[in-house]
């Protein structure tokens, strides 16, 4: 890319762009991180076709899944629809049904069971929560977490280094002072044989 292009980007941001990828000693160009970025985003766009949903803790619930809960024989169903998930055509929160159908405390991760827009195949709600954690813990950190995460790496190292070495410091330091002339006795002295 034309190093001169990158005048549509606001001076402020550009700036702060630049100073982070010198900060993080980068070999991108601020172009080259312009470009992926776009790219990201783009995909993103395309595979979310809504961005409404019900947000339940770390999971998401994109518009249109269904939730079922069974209770006692009998099928109970709610719609995620725009930002709510609606029970007998009120807003409640997973728990909320879980109480409106059972009466008493349930386990809403447990109990509720999920059908995902495009998908054929019900899904516990705990189990989808821990399967979105597992690719979570797989994704790859970004330089910053990266370089926090080695610099802290170092320090504690080097710490540890200096600890060791001030404890060997202080063994031979005492070891010399036992040692010394007039602090034995006479006889405990190794005569000189040449």
């Amino acid at each position: 890319m034309n190093a001169a292009r990158d005048d549509f980007l606001p001076p402020h941001t550009l700036h702060q762009l630049r100073t982070f990828l010198r900060i993080n000693r980068s070999t991108l160009s601020p172009q080259e991180v312009l470009v992926t970025a776009v790219e990201e985003w783009i995909a993103r766009q395309r595979t979310s076709e809504s961005t409404r949903g019900y947000q339940w803790k770390e999971v998401f619930l994109p518009e249109g899944t269904s939730v079922r809960m069974t209770y006692d024989g009998e099928a109970y169903y709610a719609r995620v629809v725009g930002d709510e998930l609606l029970f007998r055509d009120r807003a409640v929160s997973p728990r909320e049904m879980t109480i409106a159908i059972a009466k008493d405390g349930r386990n809403a991760w447990r109990d509720l069971w999920l059908l995902l827009p495009g998908e054929r195949q019900w899904i516990n709600a705990a189990r989808l929560r821990m399967q979105q954690n597992q690719r979570l813990a797989k994704l790859p950190v970004s330089q910053a977490d990266a370089l926090s995460s080695a610099a802290k790496a170092m320090s504690q190292a080097l710490n540890a280094a200096v600890t060791l070495i001030e404890h060997v410091d202080y063994q031979t330091t005492t070891v010399l002072d036992r040692r010394m002339p007039r602090t034995r006795r006479k006889y405990d002295m190794l005569e000189d044989i040449s």
